[in-house]
């Protein structure tokens, strides 16, 4: 029985050893999954790769599939001069419409792009003409980089079915696809009129947490007491403290106890496409996480932060949240008595929740 078994789960998540699974899921859950899980349609679809390749959208929209929204949300770091609405106005996909981070935010915090209340957020999506269950495509003018923002973004307020556009606009170009210059401009003819809950968008407070989370959550991580990771989604150098920080005001280091995945190492090793399911895995193993529990990822300023949380999601991952504040928050305060980060933590056992 047991060789029937690990003999399925080799099929299913290739590549890993089943020996190594069974020691992180008894053959009673294994039974469970594979002979008495009932599929619930709602479940699966929720389920589905938060990942859209080029040729898949652009054969979606060729056959006019209705009620498709492409979401230009190209934003870039602080040292790059170009802006992302500029650009926009440049070029885009045809049909797209641009999603301004820093004004579909709250714009009273002194921190930057912080996720807007529910009220802004829904009258923004009324101007753009976004439904809640519109197919929501979101790509960038980098390939992946702040598209992973506005994805999450969706999804906190959530949107039933928002996908993110691998390798962005570079690839669609590669492709030798069309582009426009843009103006705001959709698809008018594949929008259905809008029903009375088009835009009942609700935000759910458990995606993103604050610093006072985050400090009550420290000592729990540092004594083994908690079932939640927080990752840094910075380059290993600011998260080391070997260098300072882009946003002048800010302390070198990290958050005690955080475990640094940088968001490059999602992507693939031009930084434009994310990486397959198997090799984010064999990178999530790499950094002892554990993706069946709750995951906060943070970054500069909660941006790039997304990158790492789309990587998870892809893999299985569904209890994720966001610290929005992230480093230009927390890096403006005092080391807490903590002390200096844990940069080299023990490396645990990927305990998989099947995703496939």
């Amino acid at each position: 029985y047991q060789r029937r078994v690990h003999g399925m789960i080799k099929f299913v998540v290739k590549g890993l050893n089943p020996l190594r699974i069974s020691r992180v899921l008894s053959v009673g859950q294994v039974r469970t999954f594979f002979f008495k899980k009932k599929i619930d349609p709602a479940t699966e679809k929720a389920s589905e790769d938060p990942i859209i390749e080029v040729a898949v959208l652009f054969k979606m929209l060729a056959e006019k599939k209705k009620n498709i929204r492409l979401i230009d949300a190209g934003y870039y770091p602080p040292t790059d001069l170009r802006k992302g609405d500029e650009e926009f106005k440049k070029e885009t996909i045809p049909g797209s419409v641009f999603f301004d981070i820093d004004k579909i935010a709250d714009t009273s915090s002194p921190y930057p792009h912080m996720l807007p209340s529910n009220e802004v957020f829904i009258e923004h999506m009324k101007r753009l003409k976004i439904r809640k269950d519109d197919l929501i495509i979101c790509y960038d003018h980098m390939g992946c980089f702040s598209a992973p923002r506005a994805w999450f973004t969706f999804l906190t307020f959530g949107a039933k079915n928002v996908k993110m556009l691998n390798g962005g606009l570079p690839t669609w170009k590669q492709s030798k696809l069309p582009v426009a210059v843009g103006t705001d401009s959709i698809y008018a003819d594949l929008l259905e009129p809008d029903t009375a809950d088009a835009f009942n968008y609700v935000k759910d407070t458990k995606k993103v947490v604050d610093m006072q989370y985050i400090n009550n959550l420290v000592p729990k991580i540092l004594t083994s007491k908690t079932n939640t990771h927080i990752i840094d989604a910075r380059s290993s150098d600011r998260f080391a403290a070997a260098v300072d920080e882009p946003r002048k005001g800010l302390r070198r280091g990290c958050i005690a106890g955080s475990i640094n995945v940088p968001y490059k190492e999602i992507l693939d090793p031009n930084a434009i496409r994310v990486k397959s399911k198997e090799e984010l895995v064999e990178l999530f193993n790499s950094k002892g996480i554990n993706i069946t529990k709750h995951i906060i990822s943070s970054c500069g300023s909660g941006l790039s932060a997304c990158v790492p949380l789309l990587g998870l999601y892809r893999v299985g991952a569904r209890n994720l949240s966001l610290y929005d504040g992230s480093w230009a928050e927390y890096g403006a305060f005092p080391e807490p008595r903590w002390g200096e980060c844990q940069a080299t933590r023990k490396k645990q056992e990927l305990q998989l929740t099947i995703p496939f």
